[in-house]
């Protein structure tokens, strides 16, 4: 799990520098440049190979997206009794609430 972490944060510094590199070769901001086409420019790049235009994601100041739920979740009663019990109750035929 440790050495999983830690090629994770290898892979992560080296597609954040080739985004640097990039942002200064293209002269724009790195916020701008795709993160996932600079990851699939290193997964398929060869030795040596020169660094192509990273793809720049258009300008959009104004865009605020809120963080919430299109959907509720289903309302089920919540469990306020020993697993054991509600069980019983079921096979019993009894109502559980």
């Amino acid at each position: 799990m440790l050495k999983e972490i830690h090629v994770f944060a290898l892979v992560y510094n080296l597609v954040r520098v080739v985004l640097q590199a990039a942002s200064i070769c293209q002269h724009i901001s790195i916020t701008r440049l795709s993160h996932i086409d600079a990851l699939r420019w290193l997964a398929s790049a060869n030795v040596g190979e020169a660094l192509p235009k990273i793809v720049v994601n258009p300008d959009r100041p104004d865009r605020v997206e809120p963080r919430v739920v299109k959907r509720r979740p289903k309302e089920y009663a919540r469990m306020t009794r020993p697993r054991a019990e509600l069980r019983r109750q079921l096979l019993e035929g009894k109502a559980v609430a």
